[in-house]
């Protein structure tokens, strides 16, 4: 059994700097597009300004995008106003103030559509119509993929399961509520993940903190030994291994031989994280892109550059949660 606790501070609510341009840990989000704030009143309900207002209506010219748009819900203490934001990688966000209905959040986005639309296809995020499940991403991949997880009204939610099919490995995820006086946890029992967190939105924040915390631990115990099997296999020499959850990096290997391997790895086909694991072993012989190492990679990986068109779609395979 394994027990995995602690929280890290600022997620979901009480973010600094939650204005234009900032993301969830107060720094400023790179490449984030940011809507004007909706006025809000005492009531809470949001008012005009987002770009777009009241132009839910069809266009002729509009793609056929999948909407209700996937979503991430964020309650800031110092919001006044609804915001919505386009955050890389990870899509819409839907930024509120404390005490903010969720029901009414269906009726901002109708509102904001035509902005959220174009702002999503600019980034390269929106999703094709009756398409959302159907792993053909680009690089950037389809916000969550077949791995996202809604809640009520389209809120992302905590999984019920996590798969992760590079280890055929396959967990129930068990919610229970916390009891005062105890601190939030996860506890790895066989193939379940038992979850003690506070209800609501919030416990929804400290779940997803501890599942990153347990796929990291996972990504230790499971990549480390299968990277080395695979070193010794063909013959490779590294120094050590590293285990992080990059956001736009499968894998890295530095002049020094440490290989850096992406926790996220866990969630793509068996095969894929193969190829990943042994395009970093021969970068510990030749460091760049040359034509001697994809040579030496094909040597060893025969089917390396179909494994590398798959890699165009990986993202799709990892849940929100995780990116």
């Amino acid at each position: 059994m394994r027990r995995f606790a602690g929280v890290r501070p600022g997620w979901p609510e009480g973010v600094p700097g939650s204005g234009p341009g900032f993301g969830q840990d107060g720094e400023p989000g790179a490449g984030a597009v940011t809507a004007p704030a909706a006025a809000s009143g005492a009531s809470g309900d949001p008012g005009g300004g987002l770009p777009g207002a009241g132009a839910g209506i069809a266009r002729a010219d509009q793609p056929e995008v999948a909407w209700p748009p996937r979503h991430d819900v964020r309650t800031s203490p110092r919001a006044r106003r609804v915001r919505l934001r386009i955050v890389p990688r990870r899509g819409l966000e839907v930024v509120v103030p404390q005490g903010f209905s969720a029901t009414r959040i269906p009726e901002v986005l109708e509102r904001h559509r035509t902005w959220i639309v174009r702002a999503l296809l600019r980034a390269g995020l929106a999703e094709s119509q009756g398409g959302a499940d159907d792993g053909l991403g680009g690089a950037g991949g389809s916000v969550g993929g077949s791995g996202a997880f809604l809640g009520p009204d389209g809120i992302r939610s905590v999984p019920g399961e996590v798969l992760l099919p590079a280890v055929q490995a396959r967990y129930a995820v068990i919610r229970a509520p916390l009891a005062p006086g105890m601190r939030p946890e996860l506890r790895e029992v066989d193939a379940a993940l038992r979850l003690r967190v506070p209800e609501g939105g919030a416990g929804d924040g400290v779940a997803v903190d501890l599942l990153r915390d347990w796929l990291r631990a996972v990504a230790r115990r499971r990549l480390a030994p299968w990277l080395h099997g695979l070193a010794v296999e063909h013959g490779f020499r590294y120094q050590r291994c590293v285990v992080r959850m990059q956001q736009t990096r499968w894998g890295s290997c530095s002049a020094r031989g440490t290989i850096s391997c992406n926790a996220s790895l866990l969630f793509l086909p068996r095969e894929l994280a193969r190829h990943v694991l042994l395009h970093e072993l021969c970068h510990t012989v030749h460091l760049d892109h040359s034509p001697r190492f994809h040579a030496l990679l094909a040597s060893v990986d025969p089917h390396a550059a179909e494994w590398r068109e798959g890699l165009r779609s990986g993202w799709s395979h990892v849940p929100w949660w995780a990116r």
